[in-house]
């Protein structure tokens, strides 16, 4: 069983569980510093297994447009992305999982994508690297992106978007009676405004009212 990782960076477990048991030597729970600077040799004495993906390579050349070149598995897509920005920390690795009483022959396996980065931790990195290299291509100055009040994909894009130049508009979902106040600074919502992230608000019920609404693409106006 492969899951994939915890992008808010919790896991809850009952009190009777301890984390350094169930979590595979190779994961350092006091120093995730520590889990970024893998290298050869603490990997070959790691009593866990740790698996990466065959076709990624390590990558530490932040925001570069590079070209694509898809798996053999995915080939037959259409379109192929040409090229993507290198946004995140790749690849991440694997883990086992060692939970206490799993069935026999079973095992649970972890791909760290929480390890991708600080700023656009998890995996909503992944398709940033397209989406903005597509946006960029096209000539696009901004971003407009919407989501929960306290979104993740909001957070990274607006980070992404940062590092790419790129002025960020974020339409944010909230409640009804909360949608003309000040949001604030918690969460989400303080790096998005660090980065410097343009925020609306948007009640839930006019979301639902208007906001899936299928536009030409590209859109005829705006």
């Amino acid at each position: 069983m492969l899951c994939t990782s915890w992008s808010c960076g919790r896991v809850c477990l009952s009190p009777a569980v301890s984390i350094s048991s169930i979590l595979s030597p190779a994961v350092s729970i006091t120093s995730i510093s520590k889990t970024l600077m893998f290298n050869q040799q603490q990997r070959s004495n790691s009593s866990a297994i740790v698996m990466e993906s065959p076709r990624e390579q390590p990558n530490f050349e932040l925001f570069a447009k590079k070209p694509y070149e898809p798996p053999s598995w995915a080939s037959h897509l259409n379109p192929v992305p040409s090229h993507f920005f290198s946004l995140g920390h790749f690849p991440t690795p694997i883990h086992r999982w060692n939970l206490p009483n799993l069935p026999k022959n079973t095992q649970v396996w972890l791909k760290r994508d929480d390890l991708s980065g600080m700023q656009l931790s998890g995996n909503k990195v992944r398709k940033l690297e397209f989406l903005l290299a597509d946006a960029v291509a096209q000539g696009a100055d901004c971003i407009i992106t919407i989501g929960g009040i306290q979104s993740n994909h909001c957070r990274a894009t607006a980070v992404a978007a940062k590092y790419l130049n790129l002025d960020c508009y974020l339409i944010l979902r909230t409640s009804k009676v909360l949608v003309d106040k000040d949001p604030g600074l918690t969460g989400n919502l303080l790096v998005e405004r660090l980065v410097g992230a343009h925020i609306d608000l948007v009640s839930k019920e006019e979301y639902a009212a208007v906001g899936s609404l299928v536009f030409p693409y590209p859109p005829l106006s705006v």
